[in-house]
């Protein structure tokens, strides 16, 4: 009698596909839950700046300040009304399982809206605070990261203390940084930080909406054919695209460390170089190096599992998500503030605005980060291959 049942091999491999389906489908929803409320809140943002035009953050003297723009306050209030409800309407929509013929054509409609509302909102005052927050975060977690190499990897630590040595030394001794001017710097940074808490509240949910939309998007057009040729490409040459990514910083940490010399370039004069300016651009600097290190490792092995010496996690497996969901912020900050970088070089000539467009190139920096995240995403998802184990 002949059994009705398939072969084992088969049985595997169809459950394999429902259950990657199945966990496509639970990401796309709880996507989809983030980018109804992220959207809703887009459009109640345009609502409020056009019945109260001071609240809008794209006003002249703003932290998000696009006078230079193609498009003005008013125009960025009815974009965010539109793009919102459109996000709304799309959200409703259903891109699971269930309605397998859609998933592809709004996977498309999910990725234009995100590029609708990087042009619609696009501004370098968001790179700005991003940068000042991320610079900000990596100085601390530079201290801390030597502090506990000096007790958990000895050789690593005292190698990162001989580094910040030097650092210190030519930024004290040849650059004149004191702590008067490190204690007025972050004075100052607190200060504008708070003074601004209503623009960084705007810029955070208009960077959510973007991510959530782009995510959903590249979910969604994974299922189609040259979606996942288009993946497998991009997984195939992953490091070279995260190296090239991770040289988008370098070029702006290069023209900060200038500052630690006689000739300061994009800067004030040396003779002029006050100890909070120093500050600041030195925290920016040490943004930009901790950028292309941690982009890196999203091809080195301690990008897979956490280094052995760090505390409690140390050798366990680093979750998909902390590299994803950072990275993808990241991206889509350097993405929608790059038109308006762009933008720049009419305003500010021909050749500052390409020399500046070099030394932070956000056209180039964003899209390859965007692709070595996903990449990275893509490969860490084959459970077929074996788990990296990094050294030291």
């Amino acid at each position: 009698m002949a059994s009705t049942d398939s072969p084992p091999s088969m049985r595997e491999a169809r459950e394999a596909r429902d259950a990657t389906a199945s966990r496509r489908d639970r990401r796309l929803r709880a996507i989809g839950y983030v980018a109804l409320i992220a959207s809703a809140a887009v459009a109640g943002l345009g609502l409020l700046w056009l019945v109260v035009p001071g609240s809008n953050p794209f006003g002249a003297g703003k932290l998000l300040d696009s006078a230079d723009a193609f498009l003005g306050p008013a125009t960025v209030a009815v974009a965010a009304i539109v793009t919102g409800l459109a996000g709304v309407v799309l959200a409703l929509l259903p891109v699971d399982g269930s309605r397998p013929r859609l998933v592809t054509p709004l996977g498309f409609a999910s990725g234009a809206l995100a590029i609708v509302m990087g042009i619609a909102f696009g501004s370098t005052g968001i790179i700005a605070v991003a940068g000042y927050l991320f610079g900000l975060a990596a100085v601390v977690a530079g201290i801390v990261t030597i502090v506990v190499t000096l007790f958990r990897a000895p050789r690593l630590g005292v190698t990162l203390i001989a580094g910040l040595a030097v650092l210190v030394a030519a930024s004290v001794w040849l650059a004149g940084l004191t702590f008067v001017g490190i204690a007025e710097f972050a004075t100052a940074f607190a200060g504008a930080l708070a003074a601004d808490a209503p623009g960084l509240l705007v810029a955070g949910i208009v960077v959510t909406a973007i991510v959530v939309w782009s995510t959903r998007g590249v979910i969604a057009v994974r299922t189609s054919r040259g979606g996942r040729a288009f993946e497998a490409w991009i997984v195939r040459h992953r490091r070279m695209i995260t190296i090239l990514a991770a040289l988008g910083p370098l070029p702006y940490a290069v023209v900060r460390a200038t500052w630690l010399t006689p000739w300061p370039v994009f800067g004030p004069d040396s003779d002029a170089m006050t100890p909070d300016t120093l500050a600041t651009g030195l925290m920016l600097g040490s943004g930009a190096v901790a950028a292309s290190v941690l982009t890196l490792g999203l091809i080195l092995p301690w990008g897979v599992r956490f280094p052995r010496w760090m505390p409690r996690i140390g050798g366990r497996a680093v979750p998909v998500q902390m590299a994803v969901v950072p990275g993808l912020l990241a991206a889509a900050v350097l993405c929608i503030s790059a038109p308006a970088m762009l933008r720049m070089m009419g305003n500010a000539g021909v050749i500052d605005g390409v020399l500046l467009n070099l030394v932070l190139p956000l056209w180039f920096w964003g899209p390859m980060l965007a692709l070595a995240v996903w990449a990275y995403a893509a490969w860490r998802g084959d459970t077929t291959r074996p788990p990296a184990t990094p050294r030291g």
